[in-house]
């Protein structure tokens, strides 16, 4: 992997490359893809939450994107995520678009370092 790698956790990725069979299509490429393509309306989704004052809902949201994000090695992520997750007992809107804003712009970040690994793969 290159240097350029800060926001996964490299050893998580090279624990699931061992994973790989051979002859299977490729299982880190896969899980990759699927982050990638759920993720953004998930996104969308708590934003939405948000603007309508549901914590619980955009809790809910967080929690399915900290479960993805941390199997990849997206610490950081996974803890902002945690951070969202945990106000939804609370009135704390602005706090939780607070929060949100950061998640945005770490998934951002994510995005891009698992674009680049996924690049270099077989």
């Amino acid at each position: 992997m290159t240097d350029n790698i800060k926001h996964i956790n490299s050893q998580t990725i090279e624990g699931l490359k061992m994973l790989q069979e051979d002859g299977e299509p490729d299982f880190l490429a896969d899980l990759i893809d699927t982050l990638l393509k759920t993720t953004p309306q998930k996104i969308v989704n708590i934003d939405n939450f948000l603007n309508q004052n549901d914590l619980v809902a955009a809790s809910k949201e967080s929690h399915s994107i900290k479960s993805s994000v941390r199997a990849l090695g997206a610490e950081k992520l996974g803890n902002i995520c945690q951070s969202l997750e945990d106000l939804k007992a609370t009135n704390r809107v602005d706090d939780a678009k607070n929060i949100f804003s950061t998640l945005k712009e770490e998934y951002e970040l994510v995005t891009k370092e698992l674009n680049e690994i996924k690049g270099s793969l077989k």
